[in-house]
Parts: C-alpha cells; sequence; structure tokens
C-alpha cells in the first residue's frame, strides 16, 4: 500500500467496543507515527479516547441524528477523501459511511449474528464487495462450534493485517486518564472493592436479595471499602438496595477531613451523581472490581484491574466470553445459574 497520511477509524457503538479497539489503533499508531488518525464515535463512547495520543481527532457521529445531520457528516467525509477508512463497528450506519466515504482505500469488518440463520449480513457482505478493498467475514456461530478463537479484538487484527498484508504483535488496552484533583485516594489504608450496579445482576437466577447478602458479606473484611456504582441516577431496580447506605459525591471527596468521617463509620457507599472521568478515577484506583457482563468489564481491563466478570446464562455465556472477553487482563469468569455468585467472589476475595 502506498504513502498513507489519513487514516479514518469507524466505532460508532459502545464503549467496551471502543476500548477493546485501542489495541488494533496503537499497532496503526506504530505503523504510521506521521499519519493522521481520525476516530469516528458515537456520544456514549465519544469520553474514551479523549485527550489520547492514539488518534488526532475525533468526530461524534449519534445514530439518532435527524438524516440531514449525518449527511452533513458524511460530506464532511467524502471531503476529506482519506487515504483508508476501515470500519469495525457492525451497524447499518457504519457500513453506509464506509461505502460512500470516498477513501482511497475501504476496508470493513462484517460480523454475521450469532442469533440469525445463515443469510445474516447477506446484503451487507454483497456491497461490501463492491465497494471495499477488504473484507473479513466472521461467521460467529461457525467458529464457536469448531472452538476457534473469535475475540473481537483478533477480529479486527485479523482485518488490518490483511490490509497491510503482515501480521502485528497484539498490543494491551489503553485507556488515557489524567490526575483528578477532585478524588484523592492514595492515603488510604483500606482496599477498595468496586461493584457496578448494572441491571444484569437482576435475572431469574440472581436477584436484589442476594446482591444485598453479597455486599453485606465482603463488608465483614473492615479491610474493605466497597464502593457502588451506579449506570443511573438512582436507577428504580437499585433504590430498595441503595437507599440502605450512604452516597457519595464528588463534593464528598474534596474535603477530606468529611470523608475521613464518613468513612469512620461505614464502610459500604453508593457513588451518586460521577461523571465519566471520575468514575474511571474510582476505578483505577480500585484493588478489585465485580460486574456482570458490559463495559464496565473493559473499563477495568484497560486499566489493568483485576476484574470479577458475570456472564447471563440465557445469553450464550460461552460464545459472548470467547468474543468479549478481558483482553490480556487477569479476571474471574462466573455464570448466573451455573456458579455459586457469591460463595465464588468471596472464596476468590479471601
Amino acid at each position: 500500500m502506498r504513502e498513507i497520511k489519513e487514516i479514518c477509524i469507524c466505532r460508532i457503538d459502545r464503549i467496551g467496543d471502543l476500548i477493546m479497539t485501542t489495541p488494533i489503533l496503537r499497532s496503526i499508531r506504530k505503523e504510521f507515527p506521521n499519519s493522521k488518525i481520525t476516530l469516528l464515535v458515537s456520544p456514549i463512547n465519544s469520553k474514551v479516547l479523549k485527550e489520547s495520543e492514539l488518534i488526532d481527532e475525533m468526530i461524534v457521529i449519534d445514530k439518532k441524528n435527524k438524516l440531514w445531520k449525518n449527511d452533513e457528516i458524511l460530506r464532511k467525509i467524502r471531503k476529506r477523501s482519506f487515504d483508508l477508512f476501515v470500519n469495525f463497528s457492525p451497524t447499518n450506519l457504519s457500513y453506509f459511511l464506509c461505502f460512500f466515504s470516498n477513501s482511497k482505500n475501504k476496508s470493513t469488518l462484517i460480523l454475521k449474528s450469532r442469533y440469525k440463520n445463515k443469510f445474516s449480513k447477506i446484503f451487507i457482505h454483497f456491497l461490501s464487495k463492491i465497494f471495499c478493498n477488504h473484507i473479513i467475514l466472521v461467521n460467529r456461530n461457525k467458529l464457536f462450534k469448531n472452538n476457534l478463537d473469535f475475540h473481537q479484538t483478533k477480529m479486527m487484527y485479523a482485518l488490518i493485517e490483511k490490509i497491510f498484508n503482515r501480521s502485528f504483535n497484539y498490543e494491551n488496552l489503553e485507556i488515557p486518564i489524567l490526575p483528578n484533583k477532585k478524588i484523592k485516594l492514595n492515603y488510604l489504608s483500606k482496599k477498595i472493592i468496586t461493584l457496578h450496579l448494572s441491571n444484569r445482576w437482576l435475572n431469574k437466577y440472581y436477584n436484589l436479595e442476594n446482591l444485598k447478602i453479597l455486599i453485606e458479606n465482603i463488608n465483614l473484611n473492615q479491610d474493605y471499602l466497597i464502593f457502588l456504582t451506579t449506570e443511573k441516577y438512582e436507577d428504580k431496580n437499585f433504590y430498595k438496595l441503595t437507599n440502605n447506605y450512604n452516597k457519595l459525591q464528588i463534593l464528598d471527596f474534596v474535603n477530606l477531613e468529611q470523608f475521613n468521617k464518613k468513612i469512620s463509620k461505614t464502610n459500604i457507599f453508593v457513588l451518586d451523581y460521577f461523571k465519566y472521568e471520575d468514575w474511571l478515577y474510582i476505578i483505577n484506583n480500585s484493588d478489585r472490581v465485580i460486574t456482570p457482563e458490559g463495559g464496565c468489564v473493559h473499563v477495568a481491563a484497560g486499566l489493568n484491574k483485576y476484574v470479577t466478570v458475570i456472564y447471563d446464562n440465557d445469553n450464550l455465556p460461552e460464545y459472548i466470553y470467547t468474543e468479549y472477553m478481558p483482553w490480556k487482563t487477569k479476571h474471574q469468569k462466573l455464570v448466573f445459574g451455573i456458579n455459586e455468585i457469591n460463595k465464588e467472589i468471596l472464596t476468590d476475595l479471601n
């Protein structure tokens, strides 16, 4: 491939997907240190690589935008005429942006559905053959049945290896984290356990009472400080649980005297109204992160934190684990309905 001055990477989906793309961004940055890398992101994952030297520019694309708004962004992309456009996102909008990007070289990853029939993505595959220079079609069901690895990061590496016709060393996950003047935790003598309150905790195998018992049992060890992080402020599914514990806000961390008084009375806190960068800082200072499978898993892995991941027994747990397991990070894998969740977490903690 001739000299590449401008590269566009499309990752307009979730936080975890973008984090799992960071090893590829590092490999491309090493291969083309003088190239300008533009990253297309979604509103939800746009905070992940803010301040990162892996990219030079970020363009936020909201799938909920009205057609004219995304058409305006497409015109902007077409005007740039990138030397290389690489699409990693499995959305119709991302394929559309790739096909009509006016880039000199267009490449895409196509993930066949894990749930639908064998004709999944057949039209996208057909169009990709017309518009793209390089395609990797991933038949995840077939790979899983044959016990082959199809981790998402490896599939992305397969695409760039096809584009550049060479192999790459697998890089680590990267999340930029800046010094946080609002939160000081380095003076604490207790170990921090962050338990993320995702709605995936609640299912036919595990309920709110089970979760409360887990938290109270962890709290029996007075060496632990337990932070419960929420996805939504006072999520109605967890209100009965979180209402039992004191809430911490950013201002509590700023006033260290007040913070010390609070942690002298209890070891369990709910962190509310936390911005992404503050939540990130809490996880970076944690000794253990406990969460059902989701974006928090990859945030913890990106910060090289030991994470307990709990998978949904009714949603192909071994399949999901193969595709989304924490990349190159130590972790504990559990499955609702198969493992004794509380017992195994407490045993591993001790």
